[in-house]
């Protein structure tokens, strides 16, 4: 009997690492990816939201895609405000409904959902909120984000989003963002067939970081055997130190990946490219 596929959910925004993610999870076969939503992190939610929706269209995938919120769960901006348009919907358009209506009706309709973040966690924090009963639609949470050593963007700004994931019962597995700081992903993607668009939009998106994070977390969703973890229990710095994940004994156990196998992540990218 063939293994049924994953539901997976992901919640992004558009800047380099994200954009090569999601080209690369539209040509996965190993998932279904059953929605979309964007926050305000480096482009607007909105912005990124016609992004995706573009890159989306080439695939000739017609998915929800919801733009999220713009603001922290203390009502400050999230964005950095670069709104250039690099994939131009034609044929579709965001959904128009608030984004914690949509990922409860998402997850609820598939019953045990995935999720893969890479930005700051306000939509998904602020579905818990409003929806007491989503935790018990959601198997795992997949995050970019955080650091033991370090103060790290996504968690700086919106701690209290992510301190109100950690405090659920859901399964987290949470990419710091030290894992895979000297991996170069360009040995991966120069020369591959690929798609020339995706590759020209990133090189114009951000020249100088790098395009690690957003792909190496959908490998960890897709292998998590290939990583390393500590288990522990975490919380958030919301304070002096504001978003510095700290360990605690009172939490439950989640996962924070320590190592990552290089080789394999970067074949990983090869065959998804190819």
């Amino acid at each position: 009997m063939e293994k049924e596929k994953p539901f997976i959910y992901i919640d992004t925004n558009f800047s380099y690492d994200e954009a090569l993610m999601l080209d690369m999870a539209f040509r996965s076969f190993s998932f279904e990816i059953v929605g979309i939503s964007t926050v305000g992190s480096k482009m607007s939610a909105k912005a990124a939201g016609e992004n995706i929706l573009g890159l989306n269209e080439k695939y000739d995938l017609f998915l929800p895609i919801i733009a999220g919120n713009y603001e922290s769960i203390k009502g400050k901006s999230l964005t950095d405000k670069d709104d250039r348009v690099f994939f131009e919907a034609r044929k579709d358009y965001l959904e128009d409904i608030p984004v914690e209506d949509g990922l409860y009706e998402i997850a609820s309709d598939c019953g045990a959902l995935d999720i893969l973040t890479t930005g700051p966690l306000t939509n998904i924090a602020k579905a818990l909120q409003k929806h007491e009963d989503l935790e018990n639609y959601i198997s795992h949470i997949f995050i970019s984000g955080g650091s033991i050593r370090d103060i790290e963007e996504n968690f700086r700004k919106d701690p209290e989003a992510i301190d109100i994931i950690l405090n659920t019962s859901i399964d987290l597995f949470i990419l710091p963002q030290e894992i895979g700081e000297e991996i170069d992903i360009s040995k991966a993607i120069d020369g591959e067939a690929g798609n020339d668009e995706i590759i020209k939009a990133i090189e114009e998106l951000d020249k100088d970081k790098s395009l690690v994070r957003a792909s190496l977390l959908l490998y960890l969703m897709e292998s998590p055997e290939a990583f390393i973890f500590d288990e522990a229990g975490f919380k958030v710095d919301k304070e002096e130190d504001r978003g510095r994940l700290l360990r605690s004994t009172s939490r439950k156990k989640n996962y924070l990946v320590n190592r990552v196998n290089e080789e394999s992540f970067l074949t990983y990218v090869r065959a998804k490219l190819c």
